[in-house]
């Protein structure tokens, strides 16, 4: 090929990179923050990206307080508890989506199993990529089959996605979890401790994500149970912060825990900071579990039901200490604040290591993006 040819070929590709436009749909606190730092890698790559989410009581927060420099076209509604309304929720998000996304325009689409996002895909023979590390997520039967490439942490086996018909040639594997792409450049906020009038040494505990259809867990009984994990803490003279998800979680939480010694956060806070200046950190569920792993924090698990596949990793490598029992939290709790520093020094020093034998995914990502719609 003549130079001039050459030039005529590459000016034509990065004019075609340059226009390209991709939706990311947002259903959850944890896609806030994977999805921005994906349209980050992206947008300094010349892509156009759309970005859209649901209403939802902590996204809504987050994506108000600390993301409003973001154009995020809320539309639709989170379903709440009950299957019949997360059915209706799904299913009128789907018509008002079609109506807000500028789908002609879109030439990718990319979601950690939105169903609707990637049934309008489907339809309108767009390309969906699926990045998401929960194999174990009741979206997958329905999201993953159709979707053009699966993106997941190197952790997950093949194994997990191929159940529901995903080719291995399908599935992308990048060996950095989820969390790192947006905790590499964090930088601790104390000011957040200020705001919540938190002045001494505490212990964190993330409650579980009990209106997800795969859990379905009373939240009244769990509270109650964990009434037990404040009282260890008092005794070490630590304060226990109690971060709730939804507001009828926190009218539990408000219920039985009052005058038990308990800060309930019920604003809007990066949980990564709230993470970093814990001592010990309880999690009920998967993403601030991971966040805690990373940013060396002592972390018990008290996650309901079967651990997913990234937690049963960070168990065996010592990041991670799973309670299959919530009563077993006490007895290790109690273990951990007796010989704090010690503790913190270990999972310290363990978490460091396992930064290292982690990679940069950015070309990666790109060049997976690329591949989607290419073929």
């Amino acid at each position: 090929m003549k130079d001039s040819n050459i030039e005529k070929h590459y000016n034509k590709n990065l004019s075609r990179s340059m226009r390209m436009k991709v939706w990311l749909d947002i259903l959850t606190p944890k896609q806030l923050f994977y999805f921005t730092s994906i349209a980050k890698i992206l947008k300094k790559a010349g892509w156009e990206v759309f970005l859209s989410a649901r209403r939802y009581d902590e996204l809504d927060n987050l994506i108000r307080e600390f993301f409003r420099d973001w154009e995020i076209e809320i539309v639709g509604r989170f379903g709440g508890y009950s299957l019949d309304e997360k059915l209706k929720a799904s299913i009128e998000r789907l018509g008002l989506l079609i109506n807000s996304v500028p789908l002609k325009e879109i030439e990718l689409v990319a979601s950690s199993g939105s169903i609707e996002a990637c049934r309008i895909a489907y339809g309108l023979q767009i390309p969906h990529i699926l990045a998401s590390d929960s194999p174990h997520s009741p979206v997958n039967p329905l999201t993953a089959p159709i979707s053009k490439l699966v993106i997941t942490p190197w952790i997950i086996d093949r194994s997990e996605w191929a159940k529901y018909g995903v080719k291995s040639s399908k599935i992308k594997k990048y060996r950095v979890l989820d969390p790192c792409f947006w905790l590499k450049d964090f930088k601790p906020d104390k000011t957040i401790l200020e705001n919540l009038g938190v002045d001494s040494e505490y212990v964190l505990i993330r409650l579980p994500e009990s209106a997800a259809s795969y859990l379905r867990i009373d939240d009244n009984e769990y509270v109650k149970m964990i009434t037990r994990l404040l009282d260890v803490a008092r005794r070490h003279e630590f304060k226990v912060l109690v971060m709730a998800r939804y507001r009828e979680q926190i009218e539990v939480v408000e219920n039985i825990l009052k005058n038990k010694n308990a800060i309930l956060i019920d604003k809007p806070v990066i949980g990564s900071n709230i993470i970093y200046y814990s001592k010990v950190f309880v999690g009920g569920g998967g993403t601030m579990t991971q966040e805690a792993a990373l940013l060396g924090r002592p972390c018990i698990s008290i996650y309901p039901g079967q651990q997913p596949s990234i937690h049963n990793f960070l168990s065996r490598i010592g990041l991670i200490r799973h309670c299959s029992k919530i009563e077993d939290s006490f007895k290790l709790l109690e273990r951990f604040l007796k010989d704090i520093d010690r503790v913190s020094k270990t999972v310290y020093e363990k978490s460091r290591r396992f930064w290292k034998a982690m990679e940069d995914p950015e070309e990666k990502i790109l060049r997976w993006f690329k591949e989607a719609v290419s073929k």
